[in-house]
């Protein structure tokens, strides 16, 4: 009975918090239901915002590898000469040696230290500049990055096939290359392959870059009248001068076609081996002198077809003997083969030295013959006879210690020996 009525209470007590709760107020029930909605509104904000951040970081991580930042002198460490080199090694893997040549040219050793160096050099890869010709001209990282633009901006107007073949005219002033760029325009249209360079690259089969290399130095070459300068171009060409020597030496082109043509007529009718450009231009007195070498070295050589044939034949020896005998010193290869046989009359001739005590010493084909006479007969008078041409070739301190080691010897002393010249000679 006791257990029914606490049963019995218990169900009164929840039946009657059941009534409260249902008797609540609508708005505080609304107002719960909003607190939870707006505080799942934050969290997710909350979540939202982390997302976005996130996102955005990853992004910036994203684009910074691959947009590259302007250089920035702030960045650099160490000395002006590290940072350089170390430039140049990231963009262009120098070597020792290459990264040394850039370094010692004179106005890159003047520059480095005052001013940064690296914002010229991506300012001109950027423009296409490669290697070869920072090592060509190192000169260009000392130029200063405002006019380069414009000096850039001028070439670029031209009809140019690589920024590599005109490279060498950066280093013009503003006004002389805007004056030169002006020049070649004109004649766009006019003159075969756009430009002179190019016209002059076709003709001589030679490379661009290496016309410019020359004419950067000898601008009239592009600005004088078109036809002088294409008739003695030709005229040049015709007559079998060397391509690279023609760019070596162009001042023989101020002269009129005329006189250019009969220059190199006299040449090749002398029949000069190698006609070169400063027969051009050279005073009257010293191309006859060099004509008259040339025919009297045909006239040496007679049959011969070389100076090597004409050796074999006075020596006794073949051909590839005698070019053994050269090349055992090879400047007698550049000694003239009028010189060449004087020596040889006098020492196989007059001084009676046998033809293996000269092939010994070819040295002495390279020896001045009047040398060569005073130090015989000084010898001769001492009573020495070499038994080789090494003395008379040696330094005039060598062949003095040389007397004295043999007067020691013999006794003789060098004034009675001029004593006894002077007498037989009276």
């Amino acid at each position: 009975m006791l257990r029914n009525l606490v049963r019995t209470f218990e169900s009164a007590l929840k039946l009657q918090s059941a009534r409260s709760n249902a008797c609540l107020p609508l708005n505080a029930v609304v107002r719960s239901h909003r607190t939870l909605f707006t505080e799942q509104l934050e969290e997710n904000a909350t979540i939202n915002a982390k997302k976005s951040l996130f996102t955005s970081s990853a992004t910036n991580e994203s684009d910074n590898e691959y947009v590259q930042k302007p250089y920035s002198t702030e960045n650099e460490t160490g000395t002006k000469s590290s940072v350089l080199i170390s430039a140049l090694r990231e963009r262009f893997r120098l070597t020792d040696t290459e990264a040394e040549r850039i370094m010692s040219d004179e106005l890159v050793h003047r520059s480095y230290r005052n001013r940064s160096l690296t914002l010229t050099l991506d300012a001109l890869q950027l423009e296409g500049v490669s290697k070869r010709s920072f090592l060509e001209y190192p000169w260009l990282l000392t130029l200063d990055v405002k006019r380069l633009e414009q000096k850039m901006q001028l070439i670029k107007s031209m009809p140019i096939r690589d920024i590599n073949h005109f490279v060498p005219f950066l280093r013009l002033t503003l006004p002389r290359l805007r004056k030169l760029v002006s020049a070649l325009n004109k004649e766009m249209d006019t003159i075969e392959h756009g430009n002179r360079v190019y016209y002059i690259s076709e003709k001589l089969q030679v490379a661009p870059e290496l016309v410019t290399k020359y004419l950067s130095k000898r601008l009239f070459i592009l600005e004088m009248p078109f036809d002088m300068f294409e008739k003695n171009l030709q005229h040049m060409i015709d007559y079998n001068v060397s391509p690279l020597n023609i760019l070596k030496d162009l001042w023989a082109f101020r002269y009129t076609p005329k006189s250019v043509q009969l220059r190199l007529e006299r040449a090749k009718r002398a029949k000069k081996d190698k006609i070169m450009p400063w027969m051009v231009r050279c005073p009257e007195p010293i191309l006859q002198r060099s004509l008259k070498l040339s025919l009297d070295e045909l006239r040496v050589l007679g049959k011969f077809s070389s100076v090597a044939e004409y050796m074999a034949d006075r020596l006794g020896f073949s051909v590839q003997e005698t070019k053994a005998i050269m090349d055992k010193h090879p400047q007698v290869h550049t000694v003239r083969v009028t010189k060449i046989k004087e020596v040889l009359d006098y020492l196989l001739n007059d001084a009676q030295f046998s033809r293996f005590e000269v092939a010994q010493v070819p040295r002495i084909l390279c020896h001045s013959l009047k040398t060569t006479k005073a130090r015989m007969e000084e010898l001769k008078s001492i009573g020495c006879r070499p038994s080789s041409l090494v003395i008379v070739c040696r330094s005039k301190r060598e062949y003095e210690k040389f007397l004295q080691y043999w007067m020691s010897l013999t006794g003789t002393h060098r004034s009675s020996v001029n004593n006894k010249s002077e007498l037989n000679s009276s």
